[in-house]
């Protein structure tokens, strides 16, 4: 039965989940009461992406030994995969007074701490756990980064010196970047970058940051080559009687933002199709640029690739203005309240509260604002106030109103009807946000927005004073490097109030 065990965890170490379960499972025929495999069952679903299913498995394994803090780990982790944070916690801190120093625990812990805007509190849990392990695997750089969105980025950069040859090298690269972006501006942050690439070519995510870094300081041909390395598309500089098929991007977003070069692709003779996911589909038409928009398949097409490598496949240094969008619907806002009608949205992109591995994921990117510092902000409003949050947290809508103190409409379940959120948009007078899908509908109807950035700067908006190319006429509302949002949102309000005065 050991072996049995060893062998389970050899496989899931491998990621060979149906064999690490296959193993788990014959030891409980065997043995109906092995919490060990039940422990191992738990963490074979956390790897599968059925964190449900490690609750209950990890509760099991607990159950039948309840001092075991490798398993009070292990709920707590589930707990945390299922958004029951609370629980995530509950379970954590019980490991941590049997273990103090169990530096699993304290990690995973300051992940949870994290995910409820605990930041400060994580902080301290983090720090507990690198005094007693630093090489504990992406403990160092998680740590540099919480110094760094507390405003410190020189402990940050010296934590990251002293960590050399503990911190994967990767990690410590894109980490001391950041910090050298902070501390000296964006050319010493590109020079490291590029330097640690010209060695070592295969690290994808330091080719990403240094994407992003470079088209946020407008370094745009440069940029495209490395946002897309893998596009090896190459168009003739005559397109007549070629027909093209565009996939669509993950993101409706994403999908109207570069939408803007397809004009650039049909100059050069080219019939273009778009596919894209049936939502948009409501929005979209055929016209002069796209001869065809449907949901994806794959037809005879003589080239073929996505709407987001049309960038670099163009070899563009332009930044094209949005794509145009038209409303097919009415909104009647009237029936909510007076004039004039400001629309709010405070989250977008990647929910680190949902996410799993507790926000592991380097790639994804949250932008926020807490719901009651807008609320704050905009008390007072001298019209009707309306919430555009797709994808709303649990009492987020209460946090807004405890703040906001006045009456306020909540249409967020439009996220997803693109025709009657456009409508909506359309009869707003003003927008504030943070960046999200609903700022390029906006663009594309000719509108504007008032958009808080958080720190530094997605790309699109640029991380240098000012507003965005990409978003002419739209007001700009940074977040400073001490990440506090006070002066930002004091901006905000002056400029708001004082045209409806």
């Amino acid at each position: 039965m050991d072996r049995m065990l060893a062998w389970g965890w050899e496989a899931l170490d491998a990621k060979d989940l149906a064999r690490a379960e296959d193993c788990f499972r014959r030891v409980l025929v065997a043995a109906p009461g092995s919490h060990q495999a039940w422990n191992g069952l738990a963490w074979t679903k956390l790897s599968s992406g059925e964190p449900e299913l490690a609750v209950e498995y990890a509760s099991r394994a607990h159950e039948l030994s309840r001092r075991n803090v490798e398993y009070l780990n292990s709920l707590g982790v589930a707990y945390g995969e299922t958004g029951e944070l609370e629980l995530a916690q509950s379970s954590l801190r019980k490991a941590l007074k049997l273990k103090p120093d169990f530096v699993d625990a304290l990690v995973n812990l300051a992940k949870v701490l994290e995910k409820q805007d605990q930041l400060s509190a994580a902080l301290k849990i983090c720090e507990r756990a690198y005094a007693i392990d630093p090489a504990f695997p992406k403990l160092g750089a998680a740590l540099a980064k919480m110094y760094r969105q507390l405003g410190m980025p020189e402990r940050a950069r010296s934590l990251l010196e002293t960590s050399r040859g503990v911190i994967d090298g990767q990690d410590l690269v894109m980490a001391l970047a950041d910090c050298d972006f902070e501390l000296q501006g964006e050319a010493a942050a590109i020079e490291r970058l590029r330097a640690a690439l010209s060695q070592y070519p295969d690290w994808e995510l330091a080719r990403g940051a240094l994407a992003h870094l470079l088209l946020s300081t407008a370094h745009w041909r440069e940029g495209w080559q490395l946002y897309r390395p893998q596009q090896s598309v190459s168009l003739p500089e005559s397109l007549s009687g070629k027909r093209i098929l565009l996939r669509g991007e993950q993101g409706i977003g994403d999908v109207l933002f570069f939408l803007r070069f397809a004009p650039a692709l049909r100059e050069r003779g080219a019939a273009i199709t778009l596919a894209c996911e049936k939502k948009l589909l409501s929005i979209l038409s055929p016209g002069d640029v796209l001869e065809a928009i449907r949901e994806p398949d794959e037809k005879s097409f003589d080239f073929k690739f996505r709407v987001g490598d049309l960038p670099l496949v163009l070899a563009s240094e332009d930044t094209p203005p949005a794509w145009p969008l038209k409303v097919t619907e009415e909104a009647r806002l009237s029936g909510l309240g007076p004039a004039p009608y400001l629309g709010i949205t405070w989250r977008a992109g990647t929910d680190l509260a949902r996410r799993r591995e507790f926000g592991n994921d380097p790639g994804a990117l949250m932008k926020a604002v807490a719901p009651a510092l807008i609320a704050e902000a905009l008390r007072g409003w001298p019209g009707t106030v309306i919430l555009l949050q797709r994808g709303a947290r649990a009492g987020d809508s209460a946090e807004f109103g405890a703040a906001f103190q006045g009456p306020f409409h909540d249409l967020s379940e439009l996220g997803d009807d693109l025709a009657a959120l456009l409508a909506v948009l359309a009869a707003l007078d003003e927008y504030v946000c943070v960046s999200n899908a609903n700022v390029h509908l906006l663009a594309g109807l000719g509108k504007t927005a008032r958009v808080l950035i958080p720190y530094p700067g997605e790309w699109r908006w640029m991380r240098r004073e000012g507003p965005s190319p990409w978003f002419p006429g739209f007001a700009v509302y940074r977040q400073p490097q001490n990440r506090d949002w006070t002066s930002a949102l004091g901006r905000l309000r002056a400029d708001l109030f004082s045209s409806y005065r």
